[in-house]
């Protein structure tokens, strides 16, 4: 079982000159290997036989045996006995050698790695890429500077710069007199650390004892708490405004009064699946809600069920190829969201109303719902909302539970006074 040295000079590979390489021999489970040293015997320190002529022209080979001695010595007994010579030569070759200086970008790891994600989540990365790199004035730090004290740093630094919003219409960057909240402060510190765990997954290896990456500063560093969202629902007397007031408007804020009420009569569906989602097959609509569809093991299918008071809306918006024709409107989802919050600002400020955005149809949706109004349960509300959390043993996928949902939003449905 032990793992046994001894130097040698093999007669049969003496040079020309009389000279004669070092070789240490390697016996392990009664297999031998013989590795190759630089250590290099002359003629005149060999004997006519090629054995050395003294123990002193051994020394450098004897410091050697020793070193490879103290590494086997290292390894778990019952891991040596299951090694092959190779393994155990590979093992103290590796051991041996003088550790090369890991270095990596972490500002381009970072835009690598985000570059594996859905498109949505790509983008949060590369804006916390682009911050990173504004904190280190646009030079690329290398992994081993992303340190406690520069964790700190680059908090103060996002708490102290006040919010970017970039033009959709001209990429143009628009610096604002907002500084970021608590929460965005809190995204961005755990972007940071979603990467620096993917360097450490990717490039330390265990199983080869290789840890070029062996810190973590995320252990002494606290990132700051979110703070607990305040509630964004409307009250039902503001939707019901909006659709008292829907016909009083034209062009793109009558476009975005009608995509809100569209989205809370779809059981408050984000604006990017409205405008993706295909047709519908009469009034069931199906789609994998964007947001979720990669963390749930349904693909977040729903099954949604149109009554008839927002398919009158929907049919002004009727396309032949999708559900809605607000990508021929519009070049990308983003130039789509961006025009619903700034014409919603709009219908808000004419009717002297608090500040909300167009997310807040679904709020709203699942809050009247479980509102004493209706009275609809947790988890059917859970359902229509397609939540990763949602639970399994009660199962929406069948078609009863469908069905639950559908009369859910039918009565939600049912408080409005309809046009």
């Amino acid at each position: 079982m032990s793992v046994n040295f001894k130097a040698v000079i093999l007669p049969h590979q003496r040079r020309s000159d009389g000279s004669n390489s070092v070789r240490i021999r390697v016996t392990h489970n009664k297999e031998s290997k013989w590795i190759k040293t630089n250590i290099v015997l002359s003629a005149k320190e060999q004997t006519k036989d090629g054995k050395p002529k003294s123990k002193a022209v051994m020394k450098p080979a004897e410091d050697l045996i020793e070193r490879m001695t103290k590494v086997v010595n290292g390894i778990d007994m019952y891991k040596l006995q299951k090694m092959s010579i190779d393994e155990v030569v590979c093992y103290i070759d590796r051991e041996l050698q003088e550790p090369e200086d890991f270095r990596l970008d972490f500002i381009e790891y970072g835009r690598e790695v985000a570059s594996r994600k859905r498109s949505g989540t790509a983008h949060s990365y590369k804006v916390i890429m682009n911050a990173f790199e504004r904190f280190f004035k646009g030079r690329h730090p290398d992994i081993s500077e992303i340190t406690v004290r520069k964790l700190r740093e680059f908090e103060k630094f996002l708490n102290e710069e006040n919010s970017i919003r970039v033009d959709w219409r001209t990429g143009k960057i628009k610096k604002t007199d907002k500084p970021k909240g608590t929460r965005a402060v809190s995204l961005y510190m755990s972007g940071i650390r979603h990467i620096y765990k993917c360097a450490r997954l990717d490039f330390n290896d265990p199983d080869l004892g290789l840890f070029p990456i062996p810190n973590d500063p995320f252990e002494y560093y606290s990132i700051p708490k979110r703070p607990t969202p305040k509630h964004r629902d409307v009250s039902p007397e503001v939707i019901q405004l909006m659709i008292d007031t829907r016909h009083k408007y034209q062009g793109r804020v009558r476009m975005t009064l009608d995509a809100f009420l569209i989205s809370f009569g779809l059981y408050g569906m984000n604006a990017i699946d409205i405008f993706t989602c295909a047709k519908p097959k009469g009034d069931m609509l199906k789609y994998n809600r964007t947001k979720t569809r990669y963390r749930r093991d349904d693909d977040a299918e729903m099954m949604v069920k149109i009554e008839p008071c927002i398919q009158k809306i929907m049919d002004d918006y009727a396309d032949s190829e999708r559900c809605f024709d607000y990508y021929r409107r519009y070049s990308s989802k983003d130039s789509f969201m961006e025009a619903l919050n700034d014409s919603l600002r709009i219908w808000i400020k004419d009717n002297d109303l608090d500040t909300f955005t167009f997310y807040s149809a679904r709020h709203s949706w699942a809050t009247i719902g479980a509102s004493k109004r209706c009275r609809i349960s947790w988890d059917v509300i859970s359902a229509g909302l397609c939540h990763i959390n949602q639970r399994k043993t009660d199962s929406i996928y069948i078609n009863q539970d469908w069905e639950l949902l559908w009369e859910a939003n039918k009565k939600i449905l049912g408080l409005f006074k309809w046009e």
